[in-house]
C-alpha cells in the first residue's frame, strides 16, 4: 500500500513541476484586421491614386471613341437608305461601333485582372508582414478579424440580414491593448514601402 501511495505522491509532484512549463508553452494569439491594413497602406492609396488616374485617361478614350461612333452614325443617318454611299459609311459605322465594344471589353478585363493581380500581391506581403510582427512579438497564431458592425436603425434590417451580420463576425472580444497586432503590421509595411523594400 505504502508503495502505490508512494507512486501516486511521485506522479502528483511530477505533475506539479510539469504544470508551470506547460503555462509557458501556451500557445500567445493575436489578431489582425485584414480589411483595415488593407485600407490604411500608403502602398493601397497610392495604387488607388494610380487606378484613378488610369481611369481617367481610359474615359477620355472612351469618349473619344464613343465619339467616333456617334459622328459615323449621324453621317449615316444623313444619308438615305438607298443613297450610294449609304452601304459604305454603314460599314464605316458598324466597324467602329464593334471595335469601340471589343476595345472596351479589353480595357474592363485589363482593368480588372491589373487590380486582382495587385490585391493578390499586397495580400501576399500583408501575410508576410504578419508573419515577421507576429515572430518579433513570439506570437504563435494570428487570427484574422473581420469587425462587421451591427447598424443602429434596427428597423432596415431582417432578421436573416441581421443573422448574416453576425455570422461575419469571427472575434467576439479581443484586449486590443495587448493582442492586435493591426496597426504594428501598417507600420511595418509602411515603412518597408517608403524605403523600397
Amino acid at each position: 500500500m505504502k508503495l502505490s501511495q508512494l507512486f501516486v505522491g511521485g506522479l502528483l509532484a511530477v505533475g506539479a513541476l510539469a504544470l508551470p512549463a506547460m503555462a509557458q508553452t501556451a500557445p500567445r494569439i493575436a489578431i489582425a484586421n485584414t480589411a483595415r491594413i488593407l485600407n490604411d497602406l500608403q502602398e493601397t492609396k497610392d495604387l488607388n491614386q494610380k487606378i484613378s488616374n488610369d481611369l481617367k485617361t481610359l474615359d477620355a478614350e472612351r469618349q473619344t471613341r464613343q465619339q467616333k461612333v456617334t459622328d459615323l452614325q449621324a453621317k449615316r443617318d444623313q444619308l438615305r437608305s438607298d443613297a450610294p454611299q449609304y452601304n459604305d459609311v454603314n460599314k464605316d459605322w458598324l466597324s467602329a461601333r464593334i471595335e469601340f465594344e471589343i476595345w472596351a471589353q479589353l480595357q474592363q478585363a485589363n482593368l480588372q485582372r491589373e487590380q486582382k493581380m495587385q490585391m493578390k500581391s499586397l495580400f501576399g506581403k500583408i501575410t508576410q508582414s504578419v508573419a515577421e510582427v507576429a515572430t518579433r512579438k513570439s506570437i504563435d497564431l494570428v487570427i484574422a478579424e473581420q469587425k462587421v458592425d451591427i447598424p443602429d436603425n434596427m428597423e432596415q434590417l431582417q432578421v436573416d440580414q441581421l443573422k448574416a451580420i453576425i455570422g461575419q463576425r469571427n472575434v467576439l472580444f479581443a484586449n486590443s491593448a495587448t493582442v492586435d497586432l493591426t496597426n504594428d503590421v501598417i507600420t511595418a509595411m509602411d515603412a518597408a514601402y517608403k524605403s523600397g523594400k
